[in-house]
């Protein structure tokens, strides 16, 4: 860690750091080259976008990082070159292995090279039950050195957790955040009342879902989300917590113009519709990791002219979207 990282931290406990965190938390897409390496300098130039446009914080191999499809070597190296880097945001990432043992070597190499740290969900294909989860998320908390958030992904992970299982999970010391994206909107009042004052709940952002106005409602700490990858801005405005009824009017204002973005950008498997969009719009949003393609041309033209149409109407009055990272992006 930096001089400049250790100032950026001295003196506040790291879990209160994660428990206290607030806004739009971003699930960075991983641009990769040609070949399938990492594109470095791709990234860098991501991450200083995001700490331009009021971006939180920054969520590295998630599912829209293509966490997935890297191995422990590229792993390790991801971790060493992204996390050790001087930074201003809080920096997680995704440390999900293929088994318990696994994720605990992967959330110790983060750890040591410097993150806030360690987001999980159940390791794909496993599909385990809840006591299993719970067991699992428990394990890998109880080896970790640094904050642990969990992710409760069901349209991807095919378990969903329970209320009695997250409370289970949520109740240990080092487990501090939770991304939710069940459309079970009941949970989130049942999680909240018993643990929003300790511990981060953040929203997905996947309009499947539906769930950022309930749990904005119901006092979430904002939203963990993969639209901010092209919207940074504006998730950033959409993820402030709520304080009166004043936020949610400019809540409503701003979601109902950027929620048709939103829905093409999910309308194929992430990070393919965020990739294709990002690319055509001249971010360095890169390549997708085989067997996952772009999108055809003329889905990606359409999601240009929705583009398009917003930031026309953003550019027409005062807006906290109106100063995007789309300024040479001709407006059709």
């Amino acid at each position: 860690m930096s001089a400049e990282q250790t100032d950026r931290t001295a003196g506040t406990d790291p879990f209160d750091r994660v428990r206290d965190f607030t806004g739009s938390l971003v699930a960075v897409i991983t641009p990769f080259n040609k070949n399938g390496d990492v594109d470095h300098g791709a990234l860098s130039e991501l991450i200083a976008m995001h700490e331009r446009n009021g971006t939180s914080g920054l969520f590295f191999l998630g599912v829209a990082g293509e966490g997935a499809t890297l191995d422990d070597r590229e792993f390790a190296d991801f971790a060493r070159t992204v996390l050790e880097a001087d930074h201003a945001l809080p920096h997680f990432i995704g440390c999900t292995g293929h088994h318990t043992g696994d994720t605990v070597e992967r959330v110790r190499i983060a750890a040591a090279h410097g993150a806030d740290g360690a987001v999980l969900t159940v390791p794909a294909n496993m599909g385990p039950d809840q006591a299993q989860a719970a067991r699992y998320f428990l394990d890998v908390a109880d080896a970790s050195p640094i904050p642990v958030g969990t992710f409760n992904n069901p349209a991807r992970l095919l378990t969903d957790l329970d209320t009695a299982t997250l409370l289970d999970v949520l109740n240990h010391p080092r487990i501090v955040l939770h991304k939710e994206g069940s459309p079970q909107t009941g949970r989130i009042g049942e999680i909240l009342a018993a643990r929003g004052d300790d511990v981060c709940f953040l929203a997905d952002d996947s309009p499947d879902q539906d769930i950022i106005c309930p749990a904005l409602a119901l006092g979430a700490r904002g939203i963990a989300n993969a639209a901010g990858n092209l919207l940074p801005r504006e998730l950033a405005a959409l993820a402030r917590p709520w304080q009166d009824l004043s936020d949610l009017d400019g809540f409503k204002e701003l979601y109902f113009r950027v929620r048709p973005l939103i829905a093409f950008l999910y309308s194929r498997r992430s990070p393919i519709g965020i990739k294709s969009l990002m690319n055509a719009a001249g971010l360095p949003a890169g390549h997708l990791r085989a067997p996952l393609t772009p999108m055809p041309d003329h889905e990606t033209k359409a999601g240009l002219d929705l583009l398009r149409a917003y930031l026309r109407t953003a550019d027409e009055g005062p807006s906290a979207a109106s100063a995007t990272p789309f300024e040479n992006l001709d407006r059709g």
